[in-house]
Parts: C-alpha cells; structure tokens; sequence
C-alpha cells in the first residue's frame, strides 16, 4: 500500500510543479513575443480560474473509471503544455507578434487549468479510497505535502532550465507527467468508484476554527504569485538583464529558496516542537524580510529568495497542520479541499493583481504582498492559542 501513496504523491507533486513552473517564465518569455506585462497576468490568471472550475467539475465526474478519467486528464494537459511550448518557440523564433497570438495562448491555458483541476481531484479521491478513519489524517497531510512542495520546487526548476530555453521547463514538465501516467497505469490497479461517507453537515470554509488558517494559505499564494509572476520584469528592469541573464538568476534563486523549504519543514518536523501558531509567526515573518529584501536590496537576490524559502516552510507548515488539527477525521477531506482550493484562488488573483500594480510602479507589488503578509501576521497575533496539541503532533501527521 505504501508505494501506491508514494506513486500518487508524485502525480500529485509532478502536477504541482508544472503548474508552478510556468510563473517565473512568463515574464521574460512575454517581453521576446511582444505581450505586455497584463497579458502575461493574465495567462496565469486564466489558469488559476480554470483550475478552480475544472477541480469541482472532474470530483463529480464519474462517466469512466477513476484510472481510465485520471490517465486521461494527465495526458490531455501534458498535451496543452507541449503544444503552448512549440507555439511560443515558434512565434519567437519567425519574430510572430499578432494580437491573435494572446488569444490562442489564453485558450490553450485555461484548457490546461481546466484538465489540471483534475488531477489533485482525482488524486485526492484515490487517498480517501485508501485510507481509513484511523489514517486518513496522514493520508491528507502527504497529499497536502506533495501541493506545496510542488508549488515551491516548480519555479526552481523552471528557472534552472533558463540556460536551455524559456519554454524547457514546459517540455520537461510534460515529460515528467507523462512518466508519471506510465508509471500509475503500470501499478495501480482498475478500481470502480468508491463514495466516501460525508457527515450531512459538511465543513464551511468560514468555520471559526479554520478560517484564518485558509486566509493565511490564501495569503501565501496570492503573494508568491505575484512575486513569481513579476520577479522577471524587476530584475530585467531594476538590473538591466535581458531576458535568459534575470531567468537563470531567478532560477538560482528560486532553487535556493526550494531548498529553504524543504530544510525549514525537516527542522521543525524532526527537532523544534514548537506550537503551530509560533510557527506561523515565524514563517510569516520571514516571508515579509524576504519581500521587503526583494524590495530594497534587489543586488542580494540570493539572500533574499533564502528568507522567503525558510518563511514559506514555515508557513506552508503552520498553516496546513494547524487546520488539519483544528478539525475531526471525519473533516479531513473538508480541510484538504479548502488548502487546494486556496492555492488554485491565489494562482487566480496574484498574476493579474501582480502585473497590474507592476504596470504602475515596479514596487507596489512588494510594497502590496508585504502589507499582506504583515497583516496576516497581526491576525496570528491576536488569535488567542486554542490547540492543545504541541507542533511535535503536526509533525507526526505530516510524516
């Protein structure tokens, strides 16, 4: 059973990646076909909103077998990345800037968003299918792992590919998918649709005993959207890079705070036992250090994207465990939905939020995100502790 849970943390983690890797190329790629700094906002806009719409729409289908459903969204979006690749390496390379060009470029990612949305749908219905009251707790926390992580490692890696083209990070996200299909079709066995058992009072985002929790996870995605959405065009413009010079910086960058995140989370699993809300004043406040370093000292990028990698650890923590603990077993589904939904939310409003105070001034989007950072700490802040249960627990679940 184990190596089924590692297999769809994987499609899972491959699928978040992808999504997240598209971020910090855009910029750059944008500028070399003539899009302005919205357009680009846009693109990844699209994708978030489809994702929301398209993660509701495949958790309700069930006109095929959940194998036969899961294969099928994989490769139809694996098929939109290569396609938006080969369209892009083409219109660059015959200089083809035409206002059709946007629109073709929207479609294809909101297909991509809508086909995307289902695969933690469908991922999270086989990790309710397999796990029980006693362990669907653990069940959800790597499914939550596997959604951050992702999102985090993403960028990295686009940003590493720099050197070998803007559009790398797309074919090798589309190849990892398809890795990813052969590998689940090959040991993962044809199971019919199985319902999990809903309690009639079904858990409301608005519950006082989560909402900050996804306020916090909401903040978190809309400000690293913004940040991974406009970082190209403040270092081509704040340093003077051209286009592959800010995306190999970004990408060293971006790898830095990827391993940031996965060394804070191991610290605070293995050796702090710390309470989940002092985890999340810690996380958030190097995340507002690494906005506001972002903002003042651009020339120490490196240092910068470090602060902001041990924050999102931190917070990406604080924030999951804390719900996941705050609720019953039988709400675990409830949770995880909400921490999907949330990342899919930010991914929708950070883009275009991001380029549109870009488009005013190059810093209102840091100024903007560390506002909100610093806000939702206050809230931390003044939220009275109410668990019970020692960081050491979450750490447990997170295991």
């Amino acid at each position: 059973m184990k190596y089924r849970f590692m297999i769809m943390f994987l499609i899972v983690l491959c699928g978040m990646i992808s999504i997240a890797a598209f971020n910090p190329i855009i910029g750059p790629l944008s500028r070399n076909l003539g899009l302005s700094e919205i357009q680009s906002g846009c693109l990844v806009s699209v994708t978030g909103l489809c994702w929301l719409l398209g993660g509701y729409f495949w958790e309700k289908m069930a006109f095929m077998s959940r194998k036969k459903m899961l294969v099928l969204i994989m490769l139809v979006y694996l098929v939109t990345l290569i396609v938006f690749a080969l369209l892009a390496d083409y219109a660059e390379t015959h200089l083809l800037h035409t206002s059709g060009l946007f629109w073709i470029f929207i479609v294809l990612r909101a297909i991509a968003g809508f086909f995307f949305g289902g695969i933690p749908a469908k991922a999270q219905a086989y990790v309710m299918g397999w796990t029980t009251q006693e362990t669907r707790t653990r069940g959800m926390a790597l499914f939550g792992a596997a959604n951050g992580l992702g999102f985090v490692l993403g960028p990295a890696m686009s940003g590493g590919m720099a050197a070998a083209g803007l559009t790398a990070p797309m074919y090798a996200a589309a190849i990892l998918l398809f890795a990813m299909a052969i590998l689940f079709l090959a040991f993962i066995p044809n199971e019919p649709n199985q319902e999990i058992h809903r309690q009639a009072s079904s858990l409301s985002p608005n519950d006082a005993r989560i909402r900050l929790y996804l306020w916090i996870g909401l903040a978190l995605s809309f400000v690293l959207n913004i940040v991974q959405v406009t970082i190209g065009f403040y270092v081509q413009d704040t340093l003077g890079y051209d286009a592959r010079e800010a995306t190999q910086l970004i990408g060293l960058g971006l790898a830095i705070s990827g391993v940031m995140v996965v060394a804070s989370q191991i610290v605070i699993s293995k050796y702090l036992k710390w309470q989940p809300r002092k985890v999340l004043r810690v996380g958030l406040l190097f995340v507002a250090l690494g906005l506001l370093g972002l903002l003042t000292f651009i020339r120490f990028a490196y240092i910068d994207f470090a602060l902001l990698g041990i924050g999102i650890g931190f917070t990406l923590l604080g924030y999951s465990s804390s719900a996941s603990l705050a609720v019953q077993d039988h709400e675990q589904r409830g949770v995880a939905s909400f921490i999907a939904a949330v990342q899919g939310g930010g991914s929708f409003l950070g883009p275009v939020v991001g380029t549109s105070l870009y488009t005013a001034h190059i810093v209102f989007p840091y100024s903007f995100g560390a506002l909100i950072i610093c806000l939702s700490g206050v809230l931390v802040l003044g939220k009275r502790s109410v668990q019970s249960g020692s960081m050491g627990e979450a750490a447990k679940i997170r295991n």
